[in-house]
């Protein structure tokens, strides 16, 4: 897709945004793209955390998964809006504002690329 299109429409739930009249629309807020797709922003969420439990060991408990998972959702969150309150970040992933603190801080720390 280009960066405008008539209609957008999530590759993975395939929900659609546009607008009524049929005049070409941005990608909406919060939507992400990738490869030529674009993806909801529950999707993106979605599979922010699936990609963290693929890349999990084969031994991880359920425990770990969870965990690895959350604190993909947050990092995703964090990345997506870096100056949202840990707060408004830890109510959109359904997580304490600890969590959101120690995910931020981690992410703060670590080595730029």
């Amino acid at each position: 897709m280009s960066a405008q299109a008539t209609r957008w429409e999530c590759e993975r739930c395939s929900v659609s945004f546009g607008n009524m009249d049929g005049r070409q629309a941005e990608l909406p807020s919060g939507w992400t793209e990738a490869e030529g797709k674009a993806f909801c922003l529950s999707c993106s969420r979605a599979l922010a955390g699936d990609a963290a439990m693929d890349a999990a060991p084969s031994d991880s408990s359920r425990e770990e998964l969870v965990r690895l998972r959350r604190s993909a959702l947050i990092e995703f969150e964090i990345r997506r809006a870096p100056e949202a309150p840990n707060q408004k970040i830890a109510k959109a992933c359904r997580t304490s504002t600890g969590a959101v603190t120690a995910v931020r801080a981690a992410l703060e720390q670590a080595p730029t690329a």
